[in-house]
């Protein structure tokens, strides 16, 4: 047995000093590159995050506050609201055609849209005279936060990626692990500066002059620095066209409704793969593949009857059916939405009360949207047994009409609520963007993002109606409101979505298709491993 001396460990020890040298190289090297239009964006997406956080975040506490004086049912209308319109805009911005003027174009109108909701809001923050003409202004004020929002959330993260892209070094084979891994980055650097500058704001009149003041200076750079942005062509349908092609193949099918389902490949229109039953093979959508059916009874050629709206290729009813194949997981992110937009309208207002000087693969994907609707259901319990405590508090105290005294209570209290709402967002909302960018070619992943934050943004409204079938909770303020019997009743509701999601999720997990898994190539992850892997000899 050879021993083992002192050099031969000092030079094993070099060794691995070395190895883990190169490693972080190679992290730095793959996570982080300098980019100049990068670095313009910057700006921009510092003043999206904070107007999230300091304004959209916190927007019902501005509106129930003295001297605007909404009720907590007006405040949360109001709230809810933006939400939906900021959600819808989304689906209507899509239809903008997806190239480089196009995504610049709809980023610099939304961001003007921003400025002139929070120019209104700072109007209403110094008027302090109890005016009709208030409540109007903070409407449309309003409204032209949300759709300045909608654009910028949907369009900012997308056009730094874009601006990244082109720093690849090998054009013709770009490794999107390692763009989505730069684009995290140089995200997390504005959104960490965002947090810290929203907590030195102090009242509602610095806030809307500070937020103001940001976003139009940061759009005075983004427009000074556009010769500095790389126009990357995009390829494939715009996500506007994809929603087009949905309506296009329905109408295609049911016009043909009376034909046979095909019985050959030779009968489908650019039938690449020679299919007879079309990916993927859901028996109640196979009256789709008609819309796919050459007519040969008529004299017209097929283009002529693609032309005519007729008759749609393969890979639009592949599209399709993919699209229509997801609206049952889409139906149960309505409930999981109307916790959300319950955890942004009555969670502030809570805390607004409180003492604030105690405060100083694709089943892995299922499951990451499963554990997010359990903690939606855990976040609604715990909000229901907070306000309940809350309640006995101000009952002892006397202050169930008195807004203006702060409770005896921790505004910690309401930190595991917090924390809950935020996991629970983090993990459904990347489970189902992840599991339906696998289930989906690339060109139609903004689409179905847009459709998935309509569907979330939807039940805003759902939540508007919720509040008043159930007005007998609430008051004009919240200390005389039964908020406690509202979360109650979300938890039941919550927990019955659970067992909703977990039942349609099983048919998405038999892998049925596996067959056809080769219609839509999937990347195997094994280049972006070669592009990270550090080889030591």
């Amino acid at each position: 047995m050879i021993p083992i001396t002192v050099p031969y460990l000092k030079l094993h020890s070099s060794f691995r000093a070395i190895i883990r040298k190169l490693r972080f190289i190679s992290w730095i090297s793959y996570n982080i590159c300098f980019c100049k239009a990068a670095l313009i964006l910057l700006g921009l997406i510092f003043s999206h995050k904070l107007v999230d956080i300091a304004v959209v975040a916190v927007l019902i506490t501005y509106l129930t506050d003295y001297p605007r004086n909404y009720n907590v049912v007006e405040a949360a209308r109001l709230v809810n609201l933006q939400e939906g319109i900021s959600a819808s805009t989304v689906i209507f911005l899509t239809c903008i055609p997806d190239a480089f003027s196009g995504r610049l174009n709809v980023i610099f109108y939304s961001t003007i849209s921003c400025i002139l909701g929070l120019v209104l809001l700072l109007i209403t923050a110094f008027d302090e005279s109890v005016n009709p003409l208030l409540k109007r202004l903070i409407l449309i004020g309003v409204v032209f936060l949300a759709v300045g929002k909608a654009g910028m959330q949907h369009f900012l993260g997308p056009f730094l990626a874009d601006q990244l892209r082109a720093h690849e070094p090998i054009k013709l084979n770009i490794s999107e692990h390692r763009v989505s891994a730069r684009k995290r980055v140089w995200w997390l650097i504005p959104f960490f500066f965002s947090v810290i500058a929203s907590v030195q704001l102090s009242s509602w009149r610095v806030i809307s002059i500070f937020t103001a003041s940001a976003t139009g200076i940061t759009l005075f750079i983004f427009r000074l620095g556009i010769r500095f942005f790389h126009s990357t062509e995009i390829t494939g349908p715009a996500a506007g066209s994809s929603l087009a092609v949905v309506f296009r193949v329905v109408k295609a099918a049911l016009s043909k409704r009376h034909l046979n389902n095909p019985y050959s490949s030779n009968q489908l229109y650019r039938n690449d793969q020679n299919q007879v039953h079309l990916f993927p093979q859901v028996k109640f959508f196979r009256w789709l593949d008609k819309a796919a059916i050459i007519e040969p009874s008529t004299l017209i050629s097929p283009e002529e009857q693609e032309k005519a709206g007729r008759l749609c290729t393969v890979a639009q009813v592949r599209d399709t059916k993919l699209m229509l194949k997801m609206v049952p997981i889409w139906t149960t992110f309505v409930v999981f939405g109307l916790i959300v937009s319950t955890g942004q309208t009555f969670f502030p207002e809570q805390g607004n009360q409180l003492n604030p000087q105690e405060a100083k693969q694709n089943g892995a994907k299922i499951v990451r949207i499963w554990v997010g609707m359990v903690l939606s259901t855990i976040c609604c319990a715990v909000a229901w047994r907070v306000e309940v405590h809350r309640l006995i508090i101000i009952n002892n105290s006397g202050l169930q009409n008195n807004t203006d005294e702060v409770i005896p209570m921790s505004i910690f209290w309401l930190a595991p609520q917090f924390c809950l709402l935020g996991l629970m967002k983090g993990l459904a909302r990347d489970g189902i963007n992840k599991f339906l960018d696998d289930q989906f070619p690339e060109p139609m992943h903004s689409c179905v993002s847009a459709i998935t934050e309509l569907v979330t943004g939807f039940a805003s409204f759902v939540n508007i109606v919720s509040v008043y079938f159930n007005k007998s909770l609430f008051a004009d303020t919240l200390n005389s409101s039964r908020l406690d019997e509202y979360y109650k009743m979300l938890t039941i509701v919550s927990f019955i979505n659970i067992c909703y999601f977990w039942w349609i999720s099983t048919f998405y997990t038999r892998g049925d298709d596996t067959a056809e898994a080769d219609v839509i190539p999937q990347a195997t992850g094994r280049e972006e491993e070669e592009d990270f892997k550090v080889i030591v000899v």
